[in-house]
């Protein structure tokens, strides 16, 4: 019988010993969770598919389960909508242009998920500046916090720079000798549209809706904060059942529903597109020559970016008012909730331990991600699609499902609530994140430096820490700082394993919005929201000298 570590990853010695971390640690601390996952699902005293029955002959449930297909459905299409123009714009753009541009959508994209529901809070509730616009128009009033277009509206704008990347990957790679040679030949617009763009676009255009469809059907942060009990999604009967009732059988049936659902959609999706692909690669690029760009495509880009960039800018009015309120305009002036921020020892050493597990976590992603990227330069074709696979597979799972999962194990072995049970949890979510780069900028890699320094005599260690390492620098950068913000922005997990004993960031700030009117978490916002400004600038400069 083969070794099982051969068959996962292929002939090459070197590669299944590359590839071991890899496989131990998502083994033991995803895959194995995810099945007792399902294993507790066939629980019960009534029979092994009690549970099932149970949920699918629940009405409640059954109008749950609709709402959230509903829901990630209407997103994914209104991502790919908007998303599309804006991506074909930054193709037919250079230079400092399409810069702009992406710095737009990075600068979304690294925003953190709290500060943004609770941007949108302010913008949806009564007398928020939606409702009070309404008012000044004539209308009666709009209060959107509470409905699902209001949650299905704030989710759009969190999840459009997933779609506007794969998007923009695909376009920045297709020869425009294609479209000038059909217009030679007399093809109209949509001509060129239906038989050039979209086929040659299809790739990116399933890649962002898989993502968008799966990080939908288990989002919990907006539809927790933005929507009301009357229009809960699954996610939050997922962990009412858990931390409520106390149910783990039927919120393991629910768990793999979901789990169904978003393997319906990707494992079809997996057999036609390259799902490591090369997105990282044309970010900052220089995209498709400049030709005629309509001026009502300048337009739409104008209101994506107001849609992407705004909701944000709404919380710093908010971190100065006098008293305790979320009114807007706030009233007053006054610096009392930044000192707070930092005299409080919940906001302060919350503050300390995600930046803390954040590290720890980049360190551990980063190091992971180059043994795979090394394994997949060195595997054959076959062996690379299922390395890919099995390194994003925890980006392909719905992040309600990993929390539980996780949850359920870490409560056996004593890990919730500790900074190791942390850094593994927020590991396994940052790992796709940052294998996309690394792979990315190995897969680029020559390999005649390699070849000429073993000519020479050099050893694999001096040739990995002399020569692969340097060459490879960028992309490790890349990976690292995704990891790092992943890590510091996730929330789901952390609420799943945190307690009072210790508590991260973005959970304080969950706290705060769902418990109390504290104009911190507005002081926090601001500072969180300036030092992802500074870190997009700083890297599309860096991105920019590179490239000269």
């Amino acid at each position: 019988m083969r070794n099982p570590v051969a068959l996962i990853a292929g002939p090459s010695r070197q590669t299944a010993l590359l590839m071991l971390p890899i496989v131990v640690f998502l083994g033991i601390f995803f895959a194995w969770p995810v099945l007792l996952v399902l294993a507790n699902s066939f629980g019960g005293a009534d029979g092994w598919v009690s549970q099932y029955v149970e949920f699918f002959s629940s009405n409640t449930y059954v109008r749950i389960l609709i709402r959230t297909i509903t829901v990630a459905v209407s997103v994914t299409a209104l991502c790919l909508l908007i998303g599309y123009p804006y991506a074909y714009l930054m193709a037919r753009t250079r230079g400092k242009t399409l810069a702009l541009l992406m710095g737009v959508v990075l600068l979304s994209f690294f925003s953190s998920v709290m500060v943004r529901s609770f941007a949108w809070i302010v913008l949806l509730q009564r007398n928020g500046v939606i409702d009070r616009l309404a008012s000044w128009l004539g209308f009666d009033g709009l209060v959107l916090r509470g409905s699902t277009f209001g949650v299905s509206l704030a989710m759009v704008q969190v999840m459009l720079p997933f779609m506007i990347f794969p998007l923009y990957s695909a376009m920045a790679g297709i020869d425009t000798r294609l479209e000038r040679a059909a217009t030679s030949l007399g093809a109209s617009r949509w001509t060129i549209f239906y038989r050039i763009w979209l086929p040659l676009t299809r790739p990116g255009i399933i890649g962002g809706s898989v993502i968008v469809f799966v990080t939908s059907l288990g989002f919990y942060v907006i539809p927790g904060l933005v929507g009301s009990p009357s229009n809960q999604l699954l996610s939050h009967l997922i962990y009412s059942l858990i931390n409520t009732t106390l149910n783990i059988p039927l919120a393991s049936a629910s768990s793999v529903v979901m789990l169904v659902l978003a393997l319906l959609v990707v494992l079809p999706a997996m057999l036609k597109i390259n799902v490591a692909g090369g997105a990282a690669s044309h970010f900052g690029g220089d995209g498709i020559a400049a030709s005629y760009v309509s001026r009502w495509l300048w337009f739409w880009a104008g209101l994506v970016t107001i849609l992407l960039l705004l909701p944000g800018l709404v919380v710093i009015p908010l971190s100065f008012p006098e008293n305790r309120s979320f009114a807007f305009p706030p009233q007053g002036f006054s610096l009392k909730w930044y000192a707070n921020f930092f005299q409080d020892r919940q906001w302060w050493g919350s503050l300390l331990t995600s930046l803390q597990i954040a590290v720890l976590v980049t360190l551990t992603s980063t190091t992971l991600s180059v043994f795979a990227g090394l394994a997949l330069r060195r595997a054959s074709a076959k062996t690379k699609t299922i390395i890919r696979a099995l390194v994003l597979t925890p980006r392909i799972v719905p992040g309600v499902i990993i929390a539980m999962a996780v949850y359920g194990m870490f409560l056996d072995w004593r890990l919730n609530i500790t900074l190791p049970g942390f850094v593994i949890a927020h590991t396994i979510m940052a790992l796709p994140f940052a294998f996309i780069p690394i792979a990315a900028t190995l897969e680029q890699f020559d390999t005649r430096f390699e070849q000429a320094a073993a000519s020479l005599g050099a050893s694999k260690w001096t040739t990995f820490f002399q020569i692969i390492l340097p060459l490879i620098r960028t992309g490790m950068l890349t990976g690292a700082l995704f990891a790092f913000v992943i890590s510091f922005d996730e929330v789901v997990v952390s609420l799943f394993i945190g307690g009072v004993g210790l508590r991260t960031l973005p959970v304080q700030m969950y706290s705060s919005i769902a418990n109390d009117i504290d104009p911190t978490i507005a002081a926090a916002s601001t500072m969180l929201l300036l030092m992802t400004a500074v870190l997009v600038v700083a890297s599309t400069v860096f991105n920019q000298r590179r490239a000269r």
